[in-house]
């Protein structure tokens, strides 16, 4: 059961997993319509690398110079991204995923001496949501909040440049809260769940994302597993049966 001392953890981790996860849901629909499916993994492990970097060469380093130097990484892999779906539409995919490779075989190396190194590469590509504070909550909120006022009132955000722009942002607060895994369990399972239907389906991709989550993070608490991995098979669980009960339904 879930009691008092749980919901101190359960309640900023569920904020935490609903402010990403419904963010996330245009963004993924939007990759999913480009067919860029592993650019969201590529820039999340850019920008895990980034961070893991800043914190084995400035030990001291504050919030504030990681963030700094972790988005500008990021925003250097979006552009790069852009660039290449430009001049090279082809190979997109193939260096898409040849760059997220690489960012995860560099976080290994980068950690391969360090005391904690196994530690520090399961939180990169895990997270650490259970463990997520009200104050990250308050640094990152602004991120999330004018990322979608951006998006559903400023069409030209979801064009060119600026997509990867906005995209490698919230990506970047986003692997620092929830990991790798889950950062692309949210943007791409929900976004799959409704990709077949006709009608405008980003409220039920959000809604769908909204029990992912809840149930997620409860299953986490009360089996005392890891949440990333539970979140990311409680995505997949949401897109499974969102897909068969619609097409049992347009069947009908």
């Amino acid at each position: 059961m879930v009691n008092l001392e749980s919901l101190e953890i359960v309640l900023p981790a569920a904020i935490a997993g609903l402010m990403v996860a419904i963010h996330h849901v245009p963004l993924g629909i939007e990759v999913l319509r480009r067919g860029i499916i592993f650019i969201d993994l590529a820039i999340a492990q850019i920008a895990g690398l980034c961070v893991v970097l800043v914190q084995l060469w400035a030990h001291d380093a504050s919030w504030a110079v990681t963030q700094v130097a972790t988005i500008l990484s990021a925003l250097a892999a979006a552009l790069f991204f852009r660039w290449i779906e430009k001049s090279a539409p082809q190979e997109q995919e193939a260096i898409i995923g040849s760059s997220f490779v690489l960012a995860a075989a560099a976080i290994l190396l980068a950690l391969a001496n360090h005391p904690r190194g196994g530690e520090e590469t399961q939180h990169i590509l895990s997270g650490q949501i259970l463990f997520v504070s009200w104050d990250n909550i308050l640094a990152f909120a602004p991120i999330y909040g004018l990322g979608l006022i951006l998006w559903f009132t400023v069409p030209a955000i979801r064009q060119g440049v600026w997509f990867f722009g906005l995209f490698a942002i919230v990506v970047t607060a986003s692997v620092q809260l929830v990991g790798v895994y889950v950062v692309f369990a949210s943007l791409i399972l929900p976004a799959l769940a409704v990709n077949r239907m006709r009608k405008s389906s980003i409220g039920l991709a959000m809604g769908l994302s909204a029990i992912a989550v809840i149930g997620g993070i409860i299953l986490s608490t009360v089996s005392d597993l890891p949440a990333g991995p539970v979140l990311v098979f409680a995505f997949a669980a949401a897109t499974i049966i969102t897909r068969f009960v619609t097409r049992r339904t347009s069947s009908h």
